[in-house]
């Protein structure tokens, strides 16, 4: 069932006005136009028919911006499926999440590109000091988020962490925490700690380079706070672990199923999880403006790279992760790999793309749909001042 509320109709109708009064840089132009567009005759489509009831259906293109919650599935599941080819049997896989204190907001809005990097670095740094503790690579695979639940700015990094690694021979160990029943990681209070001391590390050589320094009161009230480092304990199966991290890696700041409501006044509501109050279910409502204000800060700069690969699973050491899935008795990484194409994905977990959805027979394209070249109609909205 299709949301009554979408991402893209409220860009329709109150883009220009957002536009006007919050002047937002090219790229959030570009990415909210191409959502505006998504799934419209404006991008062209098709018309597919059914050669047994005759049924037919009109589907128009989407616009494959990364930050559409229209666009993700195809990439995700495609995604998992490469990840799911790295799986090293016998494995223990932990979800870690690293967090920035807020103070340092100021810092990252104006340099977002340069900030994020030294969150992957720093998240990095901090996990390969402990694993070298025991003498040990492992591996994370890790994924930034900026947005909390609420939609506010919210920095944070999701990782897949192994719960072992490599030793210098080559052969595969278990952390000590996770040999046999046991569930354990590393201390997450240590790991907290090591992490601030990374992050501001790194954040003071990047602002070294464009020769300014962390403001002594920002560094003042990033080291008096406890920074969040959130570990859960592996879950039943690898698979479970990957569905799981898949949603994350391709998810928009906000689903189209959330937004609840789109008054006439431009008032929106949508659904978000307080995890401060355990994680119970509330409503935010604010004016289309700024709800577009609070979704613009999540639009990353042009080219970053959100997913990335470190340590034993990053792609340099895939021949090393061949060895381990060897030794532990797996089936090793094809060394000539081929994406799965997304229409089998689709039948291999009953999701009738493409087919008919009386007779289940598959439908026949017939007609391809030019994209639109009038341009979208302006806004007649009056514009209002950002709340």
């Amino acid at each position: 069932m299709r949301p009554k509320h979408e991402v893209g109709q409220i860009i329709r109708e109150w883009g220009d006005v957002f536009f006007d009064s919050y002047r937002p840089v090219p790229q959030v132009r570009k990415s909210f136009k191409a959502m505006a567009m998504c799934r419209t005759a404006r991008l062209g489509g098709h018309v597919d028919a059914c050669p047994d009831c005759g049924e037919v259906r009109v589907s128009y293109n989407s616009c494959r911006d990364r930050h559409c919650p229209k666009c993700q599935n195809k990439e995700r599941e495609t995604w998992i499926g490469m990840r799911r080819e790295e799986v090293i049997p016998g494995v223990k896989y932990f979800h870690v999440v690293f967090t920035i204190p807020d103070c340092l907001h100021p810092l990252a809005m104006p340099n977002q590109a340069p900030f994020y990097s030294c969150m992957f670095r720093a998240a990095w740094a901090t996990l390969q000091k402990f694993f070298g503790g025991q003498g040990l690579q492992g591996g994370m695979t890790s994924i930034l988020h900026t947005w909390g639940s609420n939609l506010f700015y919210h920095p944070h990094i999701h990782c897949i962490v192994t719960g072992g690694g490599v030793d210098r021979d080559g052969a595969w160990r278990h952390l000590k925490g996770c040999k046999g029943s046991r569930n354990f990681l590393f201390p997450v209070h240590a790991l907290s700690k090591v992490f601030r001391a990374k992050m501001l590390a790194a954040l003071t050589k990047q602002l070294g380079k464009v020769q300014t320094v962390i403001p002594q009161d920002i560094r003042k009230a990033a080291m008096s706070k406890d920074w969040v480092v959130f570990s859960r304990p592996p879950a039943k199966g690898v698979n479970q672990v990957l569905e799981y991290i898949g949603r994350y890696a391709y998810r928009a700041a906000i689903g189209n199923s959330r937004i609840k409501d789109v008054t006439a006044e431009g008032m929106v509501a949508y659904d978000w999880k307080d995890y401060r109050n355990s994680g119970k279910h509330k409503q935010m409502t604010m004016h289309a403006t700024k709800f577009l204000h609070l979704l613009s800060l999540h639009i990353l700069p042009p080219g970053f790279v959100r997913i990335r690969h470190y340590g034993l699973l990053s792609p340099s050491n895939r021949d090393k992760v061949r060895e381990v899935q060897v030794q532990l008795g797996g089936t090793p990484v094809p060394k000539e790999r081929k994406k799965k194409p997304y229409m089998q994905i689709c039948a291999e977990k009953g999701w009738g793309i493409g087919m008919c959805p009386n007779c289940k027979c598959p439908m026949i394209t017939v007609e391809i749909i030019a994209p639109a070249r009038a341009p979208p109609a302006k806004s007649t909205r009056s514009p209002m001042m950002h709340l």
